[in-house]
């Protein structure tokens, strides 16, 4: 594979595989307690996700890291996504407004992107990184990554402004447990 293209499909590809829940469920995790009108808040968060995740599969193909805790990794995955859904039952409970906490969720989001990319960089090293250049691919894989975070974080905060609004507020508290319950099987799975 040489063509950006394809890597930005591979990435929008890997977002919406059935088999990688995970980022799906940190997505729909991290949008729960907010709504639309706070789309900007999420997107740049979101995107210090993907710049995690696109830091660790540079440093893993140039070979400045190895992944050789593969299995940890795995089970720090669903961590990330547990520990998420308990900072939002935190907020719903405790009824905590976000914005003194800008900074460390950011810093939180970003954290939680390298443990994620880490987890995809043994296959991203395989399959993209056979003699080419890592730029491409990687630049190429991580875009794909962010077009469909964004999309799904719209969905997200579309479908959670509206069900708040139309059906009850209670839809953050069953939402994310849901996602938590979801998230406490993928640990499990994973020991």
């Amino acid at each position: 594979m040489n063509n950006l293209l394809e890597y930005i499909q591979l990435g929008i590809d890997h977002i919406l595989d059935p088999d990688g829940i995970d980022h799906l469920l940190f997505i729909v995790a991290f949008c729960i307690c907010y709504e639309l009108k706070q789309w900007k808040f999420i997107a740049l968060n979101i995107t210090a996700f993907t710049l995690g995740h696109c830091l660790t599969l540079i440093l893993v193909g140039f070979n400045l890291i190895e992944n050789n805790i593969s299995k940890l990794v795995e089970i720090l995955i669903p961590v990330t996504i547990i520990i998420t859904c308990a900072l939002n039952f935190y907020k719903i409970i405790s009824k905590k407004k976000n914005k003194s906490t800008g900074k460390l969720i950011y810093t939180s989001i970003f954290i939680f992107g390298l443990i994620h990319g880490l987890g995809f960089s043994n296959f991203i090293k395989a399959f993209l990184f056979d003699g080419e250049s890592i730029l491409v691919p990687v630049l190429g894989f991580n875009t794909g990554i962010e077009i469909a975070q964004l999309i799904i974080v719209i969905i997200a905060l579309v479908v959670f402004t509206v069900l708040k609004r139309t059906v009850h507020r209670t839809v953050p508290i069953v939402a994310n447990s849901i996602v938590f319950i979801l998230s406490i099987n993928l640990l499990i799975s994973q020991l």
